[in-house]
């Protein structure tokens, strides 16, 4: 019997550390390192790329309908491409809070 469980995104992510977001409320040297990047042209060049990444993702699933593969073949597709941008969305978010969190520590004069 199959099992019939819904996949949750968190359930792998939380298994990569790298990933796991951490607390805390001052700003770290690899925070400092992320704001850096953020402000480069490389970064804004990246960040572009990653965006069209992403859209080409979520054409996968309107060409395999219009190919007529079937729902079994549409809904892998589905988990893959949502895995997918889920980590394509918390590496760019990662520097965006990096970059936040710098931001508000010089808005307030500290580290």
């Amino acid at each position: 019997m199959k099992d019939k469980q819904a996949v949750r995104p968190d359930r792998y992510f939380a298994n990569i550390p790298s990933l796991v977001g951490k607390e805390g409320t001052e700003v770290t040297e690899e925070e400092r390192f992320l704001y850096s990047m953020s402000s480069s042209n490389g970064w804004q060049v990246f960040k572009k790329y990653a965006d069209e990444v992403v859209a080409d993702l979520d054409e996968i699933n309107s060409i395999a309908i219009a190919k007529g593969e079937n729902f079994e073949e549409i809904g892998k597709n589905t988990i893959v491409i949502n895995l997918a941008k889920g980590i394509i969305k918390k590496l760019l978010n990662k520097v965006s809070d990096a970059k936040e969190a710098c931001e508000k520590a010089i808005d307030s004069g500290g580290k």
